[in-house]
């Protein structure tokens, strides 16, 4: 496993690295923002550990670019330990953060949680042909493009995407989405499913398939 250690302080990164390195990972060094940038966003990295205090660039900086373009677990270190500063790394996107002075075996027991999450994660995701759904963040691509849902929309689509190659009546679907019964509202499910339609189907093949008399389908591939 490979990890991205951002450290300008020689005692720590060597401490980090060491340990690491010994626990079996593979550990890439560099030590101020400007590097860290370059190889955050070229490097094939499993987890970055990320100082803020950095020459060049801050690790906030950095941590914002990564997060632009990637989904990478990110922990902090930090010698700011105010609650304020806390915040303010996690809600750019870190996924932990670690206080200087620590112990290697805290580090160690950080990485070894956040990466567990990612794995949980990963796992959630739904995949169907060029479909992804991260039922956890909400996100959807297509093809390799995000597509933007409402909540409805994000439902309907998981709950076919859940069904992949099953016909789903309009009731059923109804239910599961709405969580009432179809009644009078009998065009709720043909409008969501055009709604779905437009905003992935820009090209063939169809994802969502009419099944005449029945409901619908999601499948990959052109129905014969």
């Amino acid at each position: 496993m490979k990890v991205l250690l951002v450290e300008d302080d020689t005692y720590v990164g060597e401490m980090i690295k060491e340990g690491l390195t010994y626990e079996g990972y593979h550990v890439v060094w560099v030590r101020d923002g400007f590097s860290a940038m370059r190889e955050a966003l070229e490097g094939d990295y499993h987890l970055i550990l990320l100082d803020i205090m950095l020459p060049k660039f801050d690790g906030m900086k950095v941590l914002s670019r990564i997060r632009e373009v990637k989904d990478i677990p990110v922990i902090m270190i930090t010698a700011k330990s105010q609650v304020e500063d806390k915040v303010e790394g996690l809600s750019a996107g870190a996924d932990d953060y670690i206080t200087k002075p620590f112990s290697f075996k805290e580090v160690l027991a950080r990485i070894n949680a956040v990466l567990r999450r990612y794995k949980k994660e990963e796992e959630d995701i739904i995949k169907v042909g060029d479909l992804l759904i991260n039922p956890r963040s909400y996100e959807v691509y297509y093809r390799g493009r995000s597509i933007k849902l409402t909540s409805r929309e994000f439902k309907l689509l998981k709950v076919l995407a859940e069904h992949a190659g099953e016909v789903l009546s309009r009731e059923r679907l109804f239910a599961k989405v709405w969580g009432s019964s179809y009644g009078e509202n009998s065009n709720v499910v043909d409008v969501y499913i055009k709604n779905l339609r437009n905003k992935l189907e820009d090209r063939p093949p169809k994802l969502i398939h009419t099944v005449r008399g029945m409901g619908y389908m999601l499948k990959p591939q052109d129905v014969s």
